[in-house]
């Protein structure tokens, strides 16, 4: 890859590089450089509604320290992984023998 400005690869003072500066008129529409606020949508509006009421900012704190929890599986590892092939040994387990159940009936004909 060859460049004008030698092997160095320096930046020159004088090298243009491209930025808008405010002696240039901008391409841009009006629109686009200073656009209308943005409309209060119903959504909004209602967020703020219940955001006003007493208690919501404790709430919403409430809320965020509950979030930020560290879940149960991350706390107990292990623990979670042993429930967790015990629960779904017994599901399958109550599958197996309710299709077995429900097999027997087919065969014996009621």
């Amino acid at each position: 890859m060859s460049t004008d400005r030698g092997p160095d690869r320096a930046r020159r003072p004088d090298d243009s590089v491209g930025l808008h500066t405010p002696d240039q008129p901008s391409a841009l529409p009006d629109w686009m450089l200073n656009p209308p606020p943005a409309r209060r949508t119903l959504g909004v509006r209602l967020a703020e509604g219940v955001a006003a009421l007493p208690g919501a900012g404790a709430l919403r704190r409430r809320w965020w320290a509950w979030q930020r929890r560290q879940p149960l599986r991350q706390r107990y590892p292990t623990t979670v992984k042993i429930l967790a092939l015990l629960v779904s040994f017994v599901a399958s387990l109550a599958l197996v023998l309710v299709i077995y159940a429900l097999y027997g009936q087919v065969l014996s004909g009621g």
